[in-house]
């Protein structure tokens, strides 16, 4: 009789188990969920991964009035517009997204969609009546789901923006797995770049602060974003800021935000056309990382850089209106003949900004303040 209670008892464990393990199978293979499922951490898998809740309805008009409207522009790209009437943002978000590989996942989590980048976005706590936010994809199917993902949010104003096959350009013919190969660095940082200029110059109206996040950030650390702000405002040289991108197994994931050794002649100085590439490496071997820049600082410290990267980045408005872009070319070392050697999209902009009279530095944000960068593409 024992024999047949603990043959019963096992048979029932086993049996719930493998229910348990089907549902999940199905659940994740079926799922209508619109956001990630996360079991990263065991908090995020007891907890439900439960959207950040919005806290700021009191500052939305009561008499709400929204217009939109849809269009082609002319030359092919699909242009939705949503704003809510007497509203004045001053901040604008802007992202990239290729299709829906570029939001990425975390490990030991499904992936991520829109759905979950506007969850990252109103976790900021910043009042949505305040903040515009520009999106351009070359999926039409990212389009559509963007424009259903923003319905239920106060955002002042949305301009989504569809271009197929990226715009076209040799960009265009490189695969998603390929684009960090060495070989394609110079066509893909360019392309990236023009993508967020046309992004700035049809989305950017009377905001005073731009905010680029990359598509594949999963986290900002509390009052990040204010924080930026805060110091854009307390200090007019403070034109450009970035903050450490960290990853689960990476201190310091963005290395495209570094400050470059004054002491080194070669990249301190003019760099003959025969030196290019010596200098490049030169650059490479002894500029400094922002992740030892702010070893020692506060969360209210900033530290001068070079160069940004563009996976978290605050731009004064002004800056862009002055015509502070982001470069589709090596700016460093321009000559008539060709483009110079360093200083190509995210990484050209301080270079930008510092030739204008009065123009903004560049800075990183000191102590604990970062972003989480996804931990798979």
């Amino acid at each position: 009789m024992a024999n047949l209670i603990r043959f019963a008892s096992n048979r029932l464990v086993l049996i719930s188990v493998a229910s348990l393990l089907t549902l999940f199978v199905l659940f994740h293979s079926f799922e209508p969920r619109r956001r990630a499922w996360s079991c990263k951490t065991l908090s995020s898998c007891l907890g439900g991964n439960r959207p950040p809740a919005y806290k700021h309805w009191d500052g939305v008009p009561v008499d709400l009035a929204v217009g939109k409207n849809e269009k082609k522009l002319g030359d092919g790209t699909v242009f939705y517009h949503r704003h809510i009437v007497n509203t004045q943002p001053d901040i604008l978000f802007q992202v990239l997204s290729r299709d829906s590989h570029s939001w990425s996942a975390d490990f030991r989590s499904t992936r991520r969609t829109i759905y979950d980048f506007l969850d990252m976005v109103v976790s900021t706590d910043l009042d949505l009546t305040r903040v515009s936010l520009g999106l351009m994809t070359a999926s039409r199917d990212e389009f559509e789901a963007a424009k259903e993902a923003i319905t239920p949010l106060p955002f002042a104003r949305v301009a989504l923006l569809y271009r197929e096959n990226d715009g076209g350009g040799p960009a265009s013919k490189i695969r998603y797995e390929d684009r960090h190969r060495p070989e394609v660095q110079r066509t893909r940082r360019g392309a990236i770049a023009s993508a967020r200029n046309y992004l700035t110059a049809r989305t950017l109206q009377d905001e005073e602060h731009v905010v680029w996040v990359d598509a594949d950030i999963v986290e900002f650390s509390d009052g990040l974003i204010q924080t930026m702000i805060a110091h854009a405002q307390k200090r007019d040289d403070v034109g450009i800021l970035t903050a450490l991108c960290t990853q689960t197994i990476t201190a310091n994931y963005d290395k495209n935000a570094w400050s470059y050794n004054r002491d080194e002649p070669l990249v301190n100085g003019l760099v003959q056309d025969k030196d290019f590439d010596k200098a490049a490496d030169t650059l490479v071997d002894t500029r400094t990382y922002i992740d030892e820049l702010i070893k020692g600082t506060t969360n209210d410290d900033i530290v001068p850089l070079d160069s940004v990267g563009g996976t978290i980045l605050y731009i004064k408005a002004s800056l862009l209106r002055q015509g502070v872009n982001f470069p589709t070319s090596y700016i460093v070392g321009t000559t008539w003949p060709h483009e110079g050697w360093v200083g190509i999209e995210s990484e050209g902009l301080c270079y930008m900004a510092s030739q204008l009279e009065g123009g903004g530095t560049c800075f990183v944000l000191g102590g604990n303040h970062h972003v989480r960068h996804a931990d798979w593409s």
